[in-house]
């Protein structure tokens, strides 16, 4: 009798702190993916939690969106502990409508707006519109040409951009 040994599957890591950003978890098989989504995600020790986090041991948070996106795929949601100044609390104060540009996994790879087209350098954080809320909105934090912006999706297919707010009070 031979005993299988189930084969593990890639988890991408997108957003974050510097050592877990765009990493693969190796660790998971597709068995354990067909969990639910509430279930899957980790709390990541991290060596770049914010200088001014007042734990330093606090944890990167990484979960999937619900379907139907993938479950391999999971976004920085923010830390564990949330400290009081904690770069993902950053909102914009103003949003002007975009129009985004999505790539096949469903990220965010551009958007247009009046001043012109502002590429994603990088994804810095991801949370999605919770079932509490229905009339909440997906929120993107990301990067483009070394500025930091807040990207919100409305349903069903409309977009807001704005520059977000330094996290210094």
């Amino acid at each position: 009798m031979s005993e299988t040994t189930p084969s593990t599957t890639h988890v991408r890591l997108i957003g974050g702190p510097e050592d877990w950003r765009e990493q693969l978890l190796d660790h998971l098989t597709e068995a354990d993916l067909q969990a639910p989504r509430e279930s899957l995600g980790g709390y990541l020790i991290s060596s770049h939690v914010p200088a001014d986090h007042p734990d330093p041991g606090a944890r990167a948070v990484y979960e999937p969106d619900s379907e139907p996106m993938r479950a391999d795929l999971w976004f920085f949601r923010g830390w564990v502990p949330l400290g009081p100044y904690d770069p993902e609390l950053r909102r914009a104060d103003r949003h002007q409508g975009v129009t985004v540009v999505l790539d096949h996994d469903g990220l965010v790879v551009e958007w247009t707006s009046d001043d012109g087209v502002h590429r994603v350098d990088r994804v810095l954080a991801h949370w999605e519109a919770s079932g509490e809320d229905d009339l909440g909105a997906d929120v993107w934090h990301v990067r483009s040409a070394g500025v930091d912006w807040e990207l919100r999706h409305h349903a069903p297919d409309m977009w807001d951009a704005g520059q977000l707010l330094t996290s210094e009070t």
